[in-house]
């Protein structure tokens, strides 16, 4: 049995050939067969087997057949009642293998251990991700390296991608801390951004002494592509030790045509011994120089865990959390940050704090799209004394909000936490990953990393998806004084199109030490040959028909894309499905059947049968019966077709696989 593209690229087939002598039950065998034409009556030795003679195989003696056997490929003892001829199950698919939704691409880790982390050292926590506005396959990873178990890390490193996560490049940002010639004492918090030009920002927070009680927070900028970066720039400092600035967070007017097009905001909480208000500075000019410590909020308020949000027509919100009570609240600012309004209430917030675990209780997470400019926001919490992943959106720039969802559907002791949002160009696609417990049977240690997707903007939302094929222990992460610390946030990319996949980056545990990892979630409602394959190559590859069209075979496999995607198979790697087909009885009474795997609930495929007497003209042909038969491990079902037994004249079979208009 063989899989190859017929008829364009639309269409492939498995063919198998069976081929019966009537009133001679010794001459049936099933071969493989290229589904190649004949212009012969009947099927001939040369159509079997190249390099055999152009003669009909019903024109032979019994004797013939038998001496020019080769191990069963012509001849069937009469003695046999039935033949198998079967394939092990070899995919290669990971995450198909683990059971997950084929719409979820493989686990990828970005790279390894920068060397001049101490080899006590290796944990990395608080990862963010930004995707290039224009240039969908340019990925830029940030986060903690080396995080200490007091708070901070040894430096802050990045990780760079070019084919939209496939593949990555990673190192500690240059001229932070000590390890890189910095004169700072740790690091912690890292934000990515990328700029409409390609300028690639990386925003941290750098503690200044060991006192750990004043900070900086500076700009890294690669002007590069991000095979280098240039020493930080320090966008604003503590004055001195009565005040901490933290919890940082960047944005960048990526709307050409407004005021303040290409302006870059740093937002951030000013701790002092009596207030904790929200600040901000801006840079005008690419990250070189910074205004001066300006308020978000009155400079007497309690807050925390702010996040900018540039408008499509240039405006600017900011997201924060307010402490006694907790509430999520939001500032505007019309002049894109010049200056703001009064705080506005979002929502009134039941905190939740995942039990043993160090987390971003009090950490949201927001964007906007492109279009409308819509505000949408997720946040942590309780929802009817249930832990939950929380959604509101603003459709009036901030003024009104929608009564908060949950968007999780986990159970209800189960943990959720560290929810990260993006957006599609258009608004309607929405990917929140977060971190979740479900898997493991209240086990709080263990947790895997899900996305919860709506195609309407986030007025409905489909079941979860498990993006991580192993679950992580948090306590192979740091502990802190208030739990294991994977971090007070995660991050995802949002998809631009139906060919880009949501990209999700967290931090993991199954090797040794935690470390980055990201994830390629192919955003269709159901499962699509479109979903599948986005999850699997970047974009630049499926614009290139050779490598992501339906009928490419990039791996060389002789499986082309289509088929991999119909049997659950690797297009980057060498692998067969689960295929077998059996003849049984003899003569007249014999019959042959045919087994494969599939992936179960695709929605763009269509499956038929054809028949042929001379692998020349082919005809469609209904099996007797099929019966389907789910697997409990994988997203797949097993279909074993019959057919009745041949007349006079010699079969062969095949199946094709096509997509649907």
């Amino acid at each position: 049995m063989k899989f190859l593209p017929m008829c364009g690229c639309s269409l492939a087939v498995l063919a198998c050939s069976f081929f019966s002598e009537e009133g001679k039950g010794d001459s049936s065998s099933l071969s493989q067969d290229a589904g190649l034409g004949s212009s012969s009556a009947s099927a001939t030795l040369s159509t079997i087997r190249p390099g055999l003679p152009s003669i009909r195989v019903d024109r032979l003696s019994s004797g013939a057949l038998r001496m020019l056997d080769h191990g069963g490929d012509l001849v069937r003892p009469s003695s046999a009642t039935h033949l198998t001829i079967e394939t092990a199950q070899t995919s290669t698919d990971p995450m198909v293998n683990a059971g997950l939704d084929p719409r979820v691409g493989s686990n990828i880790r970005l790279g390894s251990d920068p060397p001049q982390l101490p080899s006590n050292l290796r944990a990395q926590a608080e990862p963010h991700i930004a995707r290039h506005p224009a240039n969908s396959d340019l990925l830029a990873g940030t986060f903690q390296e080396g995080r200490y178990t007091d708070g901070g890390s040894v430096d802050c490193g990045y990780a760079i991608s070019h084919d939209g996560g496939l593949s990555w490049s990673r190192a500690l940002i240059p001229g932070v801390t000590a390890v890189t010639g910095g004169p700072y004492y740790r690091a912690s918090d890292p934000v990515a951004g990328i700029d409409r030009n390609g300028v690639i920002y990386l925003n941290t927070l750098a503690l200044i002494d060991s006192t750990l009680a004043t900070s900086a927070l500076l700009v890294s900028r690669s002007t590069n592509g991000g095979t280098s970066f240039g020493p930080p720039v320090e966008a604003i400092r503590s004055p001195n030790s009565t005040i901490l600035l933290d919890k940082n967070w960047m944005a960048i007017n990526t709307f050409a045509g407004t005021p303040t097009a290409g302006r870059i905001i740093l937002t951030f909480t000013r701790f002092t011994s009596t207030a904790n208000p929200i600040a901000c500075t801006i840079s005008d000019d690419g990250g070189k120089t910074w205004t001066p410590n300006a308020f978000i909020t009155p400079s007497s308020y309690d807050a925390q865990s702010s996040e900018p949000v540039f408008l499509p027509d240039g405006k600017l919100a900011v997201v924060y959390w307010h402490f006694n009570p907790d509430r999520l609240e939001v500032v505007l600012s019309t002049n894109g940050g010049n200056t703001f309004n009064s705080p506005r209430l979002i929502t009134n917030v039941a905190a939740y704090d995942a039990p043993g675990i160090r987390d971003g209780v009090f950490v949201s997470s927001a964007t906007s799209d492109r279009t409308a400019g819509k505000l949408l926001v997720v946040y942590q919490g309780l929802y009817l004394s249930k832990p939950s992943i929380l959604f509101t959106k603003s459709a009036d720039g901030s003024v009104t909000w929608t009564t908060p969802q949950p968007i999780t559907d986990n159970a209800s002791n189960t943990p959720v936490f560290n929810p990260a949002i993006a957006v599609s160009p258009d608004g309607q696609v929405v990917s929140v990953a977060f971190y979740d417990g479900r898997m493991n049977g209240g086990n709080a240690n263990l947790v895997d990393v899900f996305l919860a997707q709506s195609f309407d903007g986030g007025t409905t939302w489909q079941p979860n998806l498990r993006v991580t094929s192993v679950s992580s222990d948090v306590r192979q992460a740091p502990l802190t004084d208030s739990g294991y610390m994977l971090g007070d946030y995660l991050g995802v990319a949002p998809s631009t199109s139906a060919d880009v996949p949501a990209v999700p980056i967290w931090v993991d545990t199954r090797g040794p030490t935690p470390d980055p990892f990201i994830g390629r979630v192919g955003m269709a409602r159901a499962l699509t040959f479109a979903g599948w394959r986005a999850a699997r190559f970047s974009l630049a590859e499926i614009n290139d028909p050779l490598l992501g069209g339906a009928g490419a075979d990039p791996d060389k496999d002789g499986a082309v894309n289509l088929v991999e995607y119909a049997l659950g198979l690797d297009p980057r790697s060498s692998d067969r499905a689960v295929l077998s087909a059996m003849m049984a009885g003899a003569g007249s009474g014999e019959s042959f059947s045919t087994s494969y795997e599939r992936l179960r609930g695709t929605t763009d495929l269509n499956y038929s049968w054809t028949r042929s007497a001379s692998l020349s003209n082919w005809s469609a042909v209904v099996p007797s019966s099929v019966v389907v038969t789910p697997s409990t491990v994988r997203q797949t079902e097993t279909v074993t077709s019959n057919f009745g037994p041949a007349t006079n004249a010699n079969q062969f079979y095949r199946l094709g696989v096509s997509l649907k208009n």
